[in-house]
């Protein structure tokens, strides 16, 4: 059997049909009910706004905590709960779990009986699952998306998408997009995989169809932008969309990110002085793509032939803002190279960018024709094999989401600033498909690298005109998704183990509340028999170890507390 695309389905379909709840349509999906978060991002454009206004800036002072659950592992979960009709789904290390949204009542759970040692992604879980049509549907890190009952459990079909042979694995949750699951495999790091991005039938699990990030034939304008061109059936390739995209229901437009082209030194442009490097086309950038047939419509390459692991792994937010006074349907794209892109959602045209982050030190800006421009000493620092001061490292835009308001006209950005000391490495000769294709050693400088004033930081930006209308600043790490609402309030949570509440057109902070753990993971808001009620998430592993920072070890501050995963509840006496 073809590894690449497996399908189970059978009597237990038939079984769960019979036990799904009434059918939401798309509309639903794409706009969902005011007291419902059924994706990642709440609706398909992934803003993360809720319409709900009983918690507001007048009386979020008294919210307090409703329930909590500690699920019983420690990772650093970078998930969002999703929450229908009242019921909250969480996932977890091998599966998901449901949950009475109003009392924290374990309803059922879920786990997949595939190799809990996938090499892939076994440290993290990202996205949120999605609620649609009587199922809920999720990925699990070693390849399968599967879709389950949503009041019972029960499977209905599960689905592989990735190459074990090249370690391929899932990072985060898939969207769902005009009734199609979407899903980026992850892995090019690990194995050498030219990334793709998948679309199944939301029904069945049938595979509909298939973007190659890499272009995997000839006859791919993107195939001659390559070096050599590479060997596809050697694992050359990379650009793994291993984050969450969105769904623009208006234009009918998916986005994803994608990562940098792997294995590093085997491409012709490592650590080689002969003329200039390709593009590598489609690494390192954002693709947009027909919703029905997976076609290319547009791209944005952020970072040609990147050398630094400036995978674009940033989730996209679709919305309507004004851009020299018209009303214009965007695509918000905030780069892990600093700065932040506005983009027509049909055409791809750029309409904005601006500078984020405090220094950039590799991707320097774009020329007259929306090219990007990136540093010759960079480049020169890596074919040479020396370290570089990249900034941002690691990145400025960070793996969490953003979110935008209708109402302020603001996208709320988690970001994390200051620099490292980056040096790509040789991968071995006899490397071969399925090994770990990229190694670097990333390395803090105590005189150059830490910001005075903050190293992770909730935004608040005017997408039109670049400017910080307010920002929350310090000295840990941001990495959370926040949710922006109707009663005009910000919530997240953060590395130092608080959940706050701000003001959304001032940044005034109104609540917070001291949590079990330091958090990664997103932050909603859903109604239970019509009582708001908002809900996040925490847990960590040990502070410090990863490549991304969890707090400035120079600054006089406790370093972020480890725990068990746990979700918190809180709502109004």
């Amino acid at each position: 059997m073809n590894s690449l695309l497996r399908r189970l389905t059978g009597a237990t379909m038939v079984a769960a049909a019979l036990s799904m709840g009434a059918a939401q349509s798309l509309e639903e999906i794409n706009d969902p009910a005011p007291g419902d978060w059924p994706q990642h991002g709440r609706d398909a454009a992934a803003t993360r706004y809720s319409p709900l206004s009983e918690i507001n800036t007048d009386n979020v002072s008294n919210l307090q905590l409703t329930w909590a659950r500690d699920l019983g592992f420690q990772q650093a979960h970078q998930g969002t709960p999703t929450a229908y009709d009242g019921i909250l789904y969480v996932s977890h290390q091998t599966g998901i779990a449901a949950y009475d949204g109003a009392t924290g009542d374990e309803l059922w759970s879920y786990s997949s009986e595939a190799d809990p040692d996938w090499p892939v992604s076994n440290s993290a879980v990202r996205g949120g699952p999605i609620v649609y049509d009587g199922k809920v549907i999720f990925s699990v890190r070693w390849g399968d998306t599967v879709a389950v009952d949503r009041l019972t459990g029960e499977e209905v079909w599960s689905t592989l998408t990735t190459q074990p042979e090249l370690n391929e694995g899932i990072s985060t949750q898939p969207i769902l997009a005009d009734g199609k699951v979407i899903i980026g495999p992850a892995g090019a790091d690990a194995g050498g995989a030219p990334g793709k991005i998948h679309a199944l039938d939301a029904e069945d699990g049938e595979l509909l169809w298939t973007f190659d990030i890499v272009p995997l034939s000839p006859d791919d304008p993107a195939y001659d932008t390559w070096t050599n061109p590479p060997s596809w059936e050697d694992g050359i390739g990379g650009a793994s969309a291993w984050n969450a995209g969105a769904y623009d229901p208006v234009t009918r437009t998916v986005v994803y990110g994608t990562g940098q082209p792997t294995p590093w030194d085997r491409l012709d442009h490592r650590r080689s002085n002969e003329g200039e490097p390709t593009d590598d086309l489609y690494t390192a950038s954002f693709v947009a793509m027909d919703v029905d047939t997976g076609a290319l419509k547009w791209y944005h390459q952020v970072v040609p032939a990147d050398e630094w692991d400036m995978d674009q792994h940033i989730i996209p937010i679709f919305a309507d803002v004004e851009v020299d006074g018209e009303d214009r349907r965007v695509a918000l794209l905030p780069t892990t190279s600093g700065w932040f892109l506005v983009m027509d959602a049909e055409s791809g045209e750029m309409l904005r960018y601006h500078q984020m982050a405090a220094d950039v030190t590799v991707h320097l800006g774009y020329d007259e024709d929306g090219r990007a421009i990136v540093s010759q000493e960079a480049r020169d620092a890596m074919q040479a094999g020396e370290p570089y001061r990249m900034c941002p490292g690691l990145r400025w835009a960070h793996i969490a989401p953003g979110a935008f308001s209708p109402d302020t006209g603001l996208i709320y950005r988690p970001n994390q600033d200051g620099c490292v000391f980056f040096e790509g490495l040789s991968i071995p000769d006899d490397w071969e498909p399925g090994q770990r294709a990229w190694d670097a050693i990333i390395s803090d400088r105590d005189d150059d690298h830490w910001y005075e004033d903050r190293l992770g930081a909730l935004t608040a930006i005017d997408p039109d005109t670049g400017e910080v209308v307010w920002e929350f600043g310090h000295q840990y790490g941001h990495d959370t998704g926040p949710v922006v609402t109707g009663g005009n309030l910000v919530f997240t949570a953060s590395a130092d183990r608080r959940l706050r509440a701000f003001d959304a057109t001032t940044g005034d902070e109104l609540w917070s509340q001291v949590l079990t753990a330091g958090s990664r993971a997103g932050t909603i808001t859903y109604t239970v028999d019509g009582k708001q009620y908002v809900a996040t998430m925490v847990g960590m592993g040990n502070p410090g170890t990863g490549a991304i920072p969890d707090y400035n070890p120079n600054a006089d501050i406790t370093p972020p507390v480890p725990g068990n995963v746990a979700l918190f509840v809180y709502s109004l006496p």
